[in-house]
């Protein structure tokens, strides 16, 4: 036939297989981590700005209500190797033009760590797909062993 392994090989292959999703989780931690310190620093400097300039100033109300919207960042998902990654477009609407054209430091700051944001959820997203696929080839190889296993005690 092919090449059978052993008992032994599929322990170690299941052993490298925990370490790696130890690996992954350490880092999805780490990423969501970054995310939660990005968003916390982008609230901070975002309430920061709308002491500077004013409630009415930094709202909703610079939201668009009206017209196509083109986003400066968008994700894509490739369809062959399903990997997702950050598309940037600087022609897209910068959104801080809405609140004027000289905007206190704290404003870009928001901006900037908002952005940090999305690109910290990209990566998260990216490591968690990862996580799914090393837990797929656990399972199967745990399935391998326990048939293995239930071949010797017959």
């Amino acid at each position: 036939m092919g090449h059978e392994r052993t008992p032994k090989q599929v322990d170690d292959e299941l052993d490298e297989i925990c370490l790696k999703m130890i690996q992954l989780m350490d880092d999805y931690c780490s990423s969501i981590g970054r995310l939660e310190h990005c968003l916390r620093d982008g609230c901070v400097h975002l309430a920061k700005s709308r002491y500077v300039m004013g409630n009415s100033s930094v709202s909703d109300l610079q939201l668009p209500t009206s017209g196509p919207y083109t986003a400066r960042s968008t994700v894509v998902r490739e369809e062959n190797t399903e990997t997702i990654n950050l598309a940037h477009d600087d022609s897209g609407d910068d959104p801080i033009k809405r609140f004027g054209v000289l905007v206190p430091g704290s404003l870009r700051m928001a901006q900037e760590r908002f952005c940090k944001c999305l690109e910290s959820t990209i990566e998260a997203a990216v490591i968690k797909s990862e996580m799914e696929k090393v837990r797929g080839n656990y399972l199967s190889l745990k399935d391998t062993r326990s048939q293995m296993t239930n071949k010797v005690n017959k």
